[in-house]
């Protein structure tokens, strides 16, 4: 999704291959970025424009007014299902292709408000009925929503909870609250004071430790610069029927990123929703009022072209010009880093590194994108400099190069800066009986942290990334002593990736080579390292050969295909994808014994670290859970636990979302002391990681003040 559809990166392949050498010159590592959009922007031809057109004919954004009658039947049938959650989603979807003060979009308001009473969110089922009245609800049919208005007062006087259940009860980032706790640095905007930039030839901009910093604290609170939520081109491709799969994209605000279970639909198009009409409002002021007519463009050319695009409207086309025609060559490195434009603007492309092939991508496809945008329009976006400030051109086509090349910069820019947000998915289409929740997470969005890009990589960082809404909070994962570097990990973690894997991403997307204390010590250690594999014969470790895996038992000198246990392991995967979707059914029992039957047939080859053995565990404790069998679960996740611990480390958060899970199955199961035991554990190492607001610390929170109610407990 960040790279355009694959159709136009064949068809700018093939020009390229058309290109003079003259011309691919231009696109160089030499090359000026203004010198590579022009060359594309100037010579746009209708062809260009023509396979584009063509390619967004098959993304549909717009109302399709069929569409409402096919999602509403879908809701329904979820919901007599009692699928409450996955219902109100498929009303969302009915709700945004109606058509505003219709019967039909109504109904769905009207329906959703349903959901919302049967899940308790009392306030917002309140607001959808209101809505359906608006949208002129049938009268035949008033009797119905009079009534579940009546029943939703009382429940709400009856609990004087009228906030604690709307669907904005998930906790948003207290900006002013985490300021507090930051210690304000005056050289280093949302940083805190135990923070220092520095600037070396060799680590460019960095940040280290001006003062020693405790395990958990909070080092950085920032607001994204730009966001732009991942949208899934598979839900939108014009087809026979319509999707009725579960995105992020149907559970997330487009504005703020925060999880809405009843969004409000953008009035023009059928792909933007937001979770209240400020945000509705603010959206369009700020960009949407641009994007929207070009929604299937945007999905065309991808997520980073559109975060690009998205930076220069929420900066302003006046202040845009200003920076780009005033950049300093040389910046001075010891002057205060503000979270603004300019020092995003100063982020390093790595020009020089793309291949020119690349560029040319990149840059036809932002002149593409600057073909169908109104410079009047956007003249009018985003906060104007006084007018002595700029300087004046006269060629509208001229500022639209600078603009074109800004878009260049800054789709060059995400390759190396473009920061992930992630969230914990929930699986809302999963059996009714499961009774443990998921805790995989899952990429929502893609956004820009000015200073969150400040920090260096490193394979076995020293901080800890967690996101609320469009807020990243940085927090030390161990103890930093003063003068030592703060880094953060690009994605490829020592814990989770081998060195060469490691190696190869980081090249192929930064352009360096990691040299890393982990990297440095796990070279160091490859030669001799063994692999997942046991032997067959002495279950001792297999070590790596050329085609070979030989045992390092001396003694037993086996040895085995490597191509032979690669397969192995994947019918064993296979069998245990089978499993969970007989869990998945409530085939609860089948899946158990499939799952029995893994386990036995992986301790014929794997070490006994390998991590599909905690997969394996994990699902058998979702299965026996689901039966009511929790000393059972418990026992299979006490596994899962352990192997967690060993490969991630005592304080993951890989660790903490197994300890969540064990606190919930103790908990249901009334193990009171060790739930509690576990709890608190759970509790910091979540809380390190997420801050004490997240929605998974408090549930622990309400879990523990349960335990406490109960006689003979004490306060822990």
């Amino acid at each position: 999704m960040e790279l355009p559809v694959a159709d136009w990166q064949d068809y700018a392949c093939r020009k390229w291959s058309q290109l003079s050498s003259l011309e691919k010159g231009k696109f160089s590592a030499a090359s000026d970025l203004k010198e590579s959009f022009n060359a594309c922007w100037l010579h746009f031809q209708q062809e260009d424009e023509e396979v584009l057109a063509r390619l967004c004919r098959d993304l549909s954004v717009g109302k399709e007014p069929h569409a409402v009658l096919f999602y509403k039947e879908e809701g329904n049938k979820r919901f007599g299902r009692k699928r409450y959650t996955a219902a109100a989603v498929l009303y969302s979807k009915a709700i945004s292709h109606g058509v505003p003060g219709t019967e039909e979009i109504a109904v769905c308001f009207a329906n959703r408000s349903a959901v919302l009473f049967h899940l308790g969110h009392y306030s917002t089922c309140l607001k959808d009925i209101d809505r359906a009245q608006e949208h002129r609800y049938p009268e035949r049919l008033q009797s119905k929503i009079l009534q579940r208005k009546a029943n939703c007062l009382q429940k709400l006087k009856q609990c004087n909870i009228s906030n604690t259940k709307s669907h904005g009860a998930e906790r948003r980032c207290d900006g002013n609250h985490k300021q507090q706790e930051l210690k304000g640095n005056p050289q280093l905007t949302n940083a805190s004071s135990s923070l220092k930039l520095k600037f070396s030839t060799s680590k460019g901009r960095h940040l280290v430790a001006s003062e020693d910093i405790a395990h958990g604290e909070l080092l950085i609170c920032e607001e994204a610069f730009v966001s732009v939520i991942i949208p899934d081109r598979g839900t939108v491709l014009k087809k026979s029927t319509w999707d009725v799969s579960i995105t992020n994209c149907d559970l997330y605000c487009h504005h703020c990123l925060q999880r809405t279970l009843a969004p409000l639909p953008c009035q023009h198009c059928s792909l933007a929703r937001y979770c209240t009409s400020e945000c509705v409002d603010q959206a369009w002021k700020s960009y949407h009022c641009i994007e929207c007519p070009l929604g299937n463009l945007l999905l065309a050319v991808g997520v980073f072209c559109q975060t690009a695009l998205r930076t220069v409207l929420l900066t302003g086309y006046r202040q845009v010009l200003d920076v780009l025609l005033h950049q300093a060559v040389d910046e001075e490195p010891n002057q205060p880093y503000s979270a603004d434009y300019k020092s995003l603007a100063s982020l390093l492309s790595h020009s020089e590194h793309h291949k020119a092939e690349h560029k040319f991508l990149c840059a036809l496809t932002s002149a593409a994108l600057c073909k169908k945008l109104n410079p009047a329009m956007l003249r009018s976006m985003g906060t104007s400099l006084p007018t002595q400030d700029i300087v004046p051109l006269q060629d509208e086509s001229r500022e639209m190069q600078i603009l074109g090349s800004a878009i260049l910069l800054h789709t060059l820019q995400l390759h190396c800066n473009a920061q992930a947000v992630f969230i914990i998915h929930e699986e809302y289409e999963e059996s009714s009986s499961s009774l443990v929740e998921s805790s995989k997470s899952s990429r929502l969005a893609t956004a820009l942290f000015p200073v969150l890009s400040l920090l260096n990589h490193s394979c076995d960082p020293n901080t800890s990334v967690s996101f609320q809404g469009t807020s990243v909070m940085v927090r030390a994962s161990r103890s930093i002593t003063k003068g030592e570097e703060v880094l953060h990990c690009y994605g490829p973690h020592k814990s989770r990736i081998n060195l060469e894997k490691r190696q190869k991403l980081l090249k192929d997307q930064y352009f360096f080579a990691c040299q890393c204390e982990a990297c440095t010590e796990e070279q160091r250690l490859t030669e001799d390292n063994p692999c997942d594999f046991c032997c067959p014969k002495c279950h001792s470790l297999l070590k790596v050969g050329k085609d070979e895996l030989h045992c390092v038992n001396v003694s037993c000198a086996h040895w085995v295909r490597r191509e032979d246990f690669l397969l192995r392991l994947q019918n064993l995967q296979r069998a245990v994808h089978k499993a969970q979707e007989q869990l998945h059914n409530n085939n609860l029992d089948a899946a158990i014994r499939r799952l029995m039957s893994c386990l036995s047939e992986g301790k014929e080859f794997l070490s006994q670290n390998h991590m599909l053995f905690g997969e394996i565990f994990d699902q058998l404790a979702q299965a026996e859970a689901s039966k009511g069998d929790w000393t059972t679960a418990a026992g299979h996740l006490k596994n899962s636990i352990q192997l967690v611990n060993q490969r991630y480390g005592p304080a993951s958060i890989e660790l903490g979302h197994e300890l969540f899970k064990l606190a919930q199955i103790l908990f249901n199961g009334r193990e009171v002391h060790d739930a509690m035991g576990v709890i608190l554990r759970a509790r910091d190492i979540l809380s390190m990681h997420y801050g004490p607001d997240h929605t998974m610390v408090q549930e622990l929170q309400e879990m523990r003040t349960c335990l406490l109610e109960l006689p003979g407990m004490s306060l822990v």
